[in-house]
């Protein structure tokens, strides 16, 4: 087995962070949108700039999707609604919640891509504010 990552960002030797993200869970990779759909990568790619799919960017290449935010819509419901749990995440976490590196969300972070808060030298997420960034869809007009 392969040492752990020495807080470098990077994941242990052969294990991207997007693989370890399971199939089941609340965010889902190009790949996994890819599988659900029944077609390829670039097309979930294109969809995602056109604003079709409601997705998150972390870098140029790395794109993030709500699960749930897929499901509801392709039964015609819109996912302003949904709820997540609230939850303070550190920035491991926050990484392995989203399938990204550390370096990854730390730069997201400091950018201003994610919701964070910095303070005394450690990182704070909400894995609500998270979640909800992947599905980026304003409340319904009541």
């Amino acid at each position: 087995m392969d040492a752990p990552s020495r807080g470098r960002g990077r994941p242990p030797r052969g294990q991207a962070p997007a693989d370890l993200l399971p199939r089941d869970g609340p965010v889902w990779t190009t790949a996994h949108v890819a599988d659900f759909q029944g077609v390829d990568e670039r097309t979930v790619r294109r969809a995602a700039d056109r604003g079709e799919l409601h997705h998150l960017r972390l870098t140029p290449r790395v794109l993030r999707f709500s699960r749930l935010c897929l499901t509801e819509r392709l039964h015609g419901r819109s996912c302003a609604d949904l709820v997540y749990d609230e939850e303070i995440l550190d920035a491991e976490q926050a990484a392995a919640l989203l399938g990204v590196g550390l370096t990854t969300l730390l730069r997201a972070a400091t950018s201003g891509v994610i919701p964070s808060v910095h303070l005394g030298g450690t990182w704070r997420f909400s894995r609500a504010a998270l979640l909800r960034c992947l599905c980026p869809e304003p409340p319904a007009a009541s």
